[in-house]
């Protein structure tokens, strides 16, 4: 047997490590962008709907908890999150809403990750300036 028949197919190996290298790569760039895409949007949703949510409080009507937990969860409605991923907690000074997202993978469904799910809490406290 010669040098150049136990050396056939070497390059193969080599060729499918980096194969899957570069798919590693790819899923962090795309799958992490859109994950971090994911997380921001349901950040300034939850911070925007929380501070709705406050701002039906006047110093002449007071804080209506009730009113505050229904504008909190239109304006998250409004910004296109499903009812089922919102929950929205009202207390005697704060509003606190919670946003769930989900976002398909492209290339981490090759590990079995199909859906990336986003979680985030966004509070706003009930102040009044003079």
């Amino acid at each position: 047997m010669n040098a150049h028949q136990r050396d056939r197919g070497a390059i193969t190996v080599v060729m499918m490590f980096l194969l899957i290298i570069t798919l590693m790569g790819a899923g962090l760039v795309v799958d992490g962008g859109r994950v971090m895409v994911a997380r921001r949007h349901a950040y300034n949703t939850a911070e925007a709907a929380a501070r709705a949510g406050v701002a039906t409080a006047t110093p002449m009507s007071g804080f209506d908890r009730t009113k505050a937990g229904a504008a909190a969860l239109d304006h998250a409605l409004r910004a296109g999150i499903a009812p089922a991923d919102v929950r929205v907690s009202v207390t005697a000074d704060h509003v606190s809403v919670t946003i769930t997202e989900r976002r398909r993978t492209v290339f981490l469904i090759l590990g079995g990750v199909d859906t990336a799910t986003i979680t985030v809490t966004g509070t706003a406290r009930l102040a009044y300036s003079t």
